[in-house]
């Protein structure tokens, strides 16, 4: 028996145990009681299911927990570190790996959760690249394959970047339209980044190429789905900031590539829990859970189509995270039981 489901039955027979406890009359508090958590979730939708799971869970332990303030990442941050909001689940490594060394004092990442996480990297729509024959972020050299994807007249190709306070994701972004040398040739244009993905996948209705950095799942590429409406762009040459080039290798088999393995220029992300540091260490039962918690990017993609198909009001999330729970009851209870453990010590 390995050490994992070993930990997992003795946190499932304490949950029993508690439970019998609670049934014989005993007196059960709860970690959480008298507790009032403040947490965040970034201006983006495509994980606040997995956000929402977690709340519920901080619920069971006895937390009160107060509706997600939502912002920009750096927003997020600093607010953590301030002490304002406790925690939020949709941090991600390497793309905010810039604010937790900006917060290191304060703020602490927990986990990974999911982990591998989303591919991103750079796609445009199928029917222009199978036309033209566009396989790399470097045949936008050719003057004649740039002004394809113009829409200010300036003959540069417009892509859709990360939102500019993405500081980690603009900064691989421009590293590689800098040093492959395409400055003249690609603007990227950066501003609220649902906005701009909307715009795109209208433009794609239209008719019109697109370009853009984006990553799977999310839900333009839920949407416009990898290898039917849109493929992803390689880089013959990748380069990467700091030291991210340390970790990084080819991917395999990625729907949507043209080759195999395929070299699309960034690392996958891995998602964490961004934690108050100085709460964290009053709050053992919680950190216990966070660290327990587990989720795919499989629930993530199942839940991001449902979304899709209209299912995406606060309520429907919340319905799909207590059917989350539901279906992974046994280990859910096992990670609260172990939590609740770690609450006593």
């Amino acid at each position: 028996m390995n050490l994992r489901r070993r930990s997992l039955m003795m946190a499932v027979a304490s949950a029993v145990t508690i439970l019998a406890c609670a049934d014989a009359g005993a007196q059960v508090t709860l970690p959480g009681a008298g507790k009032t958590v403040r947490p965040a979730r970034p201006n983006w939708d495509s994980f606040w299911f997995g956000q929402k799971v977690v709340d519920m869970g901080m619920e069971r332990l006895g937390y009160k927990v107060e509706k997600p303030a939502t912002l920009t990442p750096p927003a997020i941050f600093t607010s953590i570190a301030r002490g304002d909001l406790m925690y939020s689940v949709d941090t991600i490594l390497p793309n905010h790996a810039d604010l937790y060394a900006k917060t290191e004092k304060e703020v602490m990442p927990v986990g990974p959760i999911m982990d591998p996480g989303t591919l991103q990297g750079y796609m445009i729509d199928k029917k222009t690249a199978d036309r033209y024959n566009i396989r790399y972020l470097e045949d936008f050299a050719d003057p004649k394959i740039a002004v394809l994807f113009d829409q200010d007249g300036d003959g540069r190709a417009d892509m859709i970047g990360p939102s500019v306070d993405w500081t980690g994701s603009s900064a691989v972004a421009l590293n590689h339209i800098k040093t492959l040398g395409l400055g003249n040739r690609i603007r990227v244009v950066q501003g609220e980044y649902t906005t701009l993905a909307a715009d795109a996948v209208g433009r794609y209705a239209a008719g019109k190429p697109i370009f853009l950095y984006t990553w799977y799942p999310n839900p333009t590429t839920m949407k416009l789905r990898p290898g039917k409406d849109l493929v992803w762009l390689e880089l013959k040459k990748v380069s990467l900031p700091g030291n991210q080039m340390e970790k990084y290798k080819a991917r395999p088999n990625v729907e949507g590539c043209a080759s195999n393995p395929c070299n699309l220029g960034w690392l996958p992300t891995v998602y964490y829990i961004a934690v108050n540091r100085a709460w964290a260490a009053e709050n053992p039962a919680a950190m216990k859970f966070f660290s327990e918690f587990k989720m795919t990017l499989e629930d993530r993609a199942e839940q991001n189509i449902k979304m899709l198909n209209g299912e995406n009001r606060e309520e429907d999330i919340g319905r799909h995270a207590r059917e989350w729970i539901a279906k992974h009851q046994a280990e859910f209870d096992a990670w609260i039981a172990a939590a609740i453990v770690a609450g006593k010590k």
